[in-house]
């Protein structure tokens, strides 16, 4: 990222006359340095371009896509066991299956206990067909810069990431129960 532009002598002034930080506090956080500052970031650049594409080619979003591709993987699978699949709330969950059940992109089927199983539909096949050649293309692009084993030791530190989650939350849970 370049260098950010700073503000006129004027607006500076005006800021401190009115009791606002101008100057850079000793101790911040490096973007480049900071790993969730990186992954956040380009989460959302893959988010944004995805979302963009997918809803130009089909109306769907990335959630929505997110949701098409796993059922590729796993049919029958619940909404329960797409959040926690996919890392998502029930909440973007429900309203992407709603909108993929409008859609005629998935169906569902009542399962035993109250458990609803979701399904792609041969519509919904064949968006997944559709997309699944763009999305290989956006991570091929993505790892372009990088060497077969680079990418290799990157997917790997990833999932080892991921295994850290449970700690994180934990780790949340325990701040947010603190907080008054």
């Amino acid at each position: 990222m370049g260098e950010m532009t700073e503000a006129a002598p004027e607006i500076r002034q005006l800021a401190a006359r009115r009791g606002l930080v101008v100057e850079r506090l000793p101790d911040t956080i490096d973007r480049d340095s900071y790993t969730p500052a990186l992954l956040g970031l380009l989460n959302n650049i893959l988010l944004w371009g995805g979302s963009r594409v997918f809803h130009r080619l089909h109306g769907i979003g990335t959630n929505e896509w997110r949701i098409v591709s796993a059922l590729g993987n796993w049919p029958g699978a619940t909404a329960k066991e797409l959040c926690e699949l996919l890392g998502i709330n029930k909440s973007v969950a429900s309203k992407s299956v709603k909108l993929l059940l409008e859609r005629e992109d998935i169906a569902q089927l009542d399962g035993p206990r109250g458990s609803r199983h979701l399904y792609l539909t041969a519509q919904g096949a064949r968006v997944h067909d559709d997309c699944m050649p763009i999305a290989l293309d956006r991570q091929r692009i993505l790892l372009e810069s990088l060497s077969p084993e680079e990418v290799g030791t990157l997917n790997a530190l990833l999932v080892r990431m991921l295994d850290s989650s449970a700690s994180m939350q934990a780790y949340e849970r325990d701040i947010v129960s603190d907080a008054p």
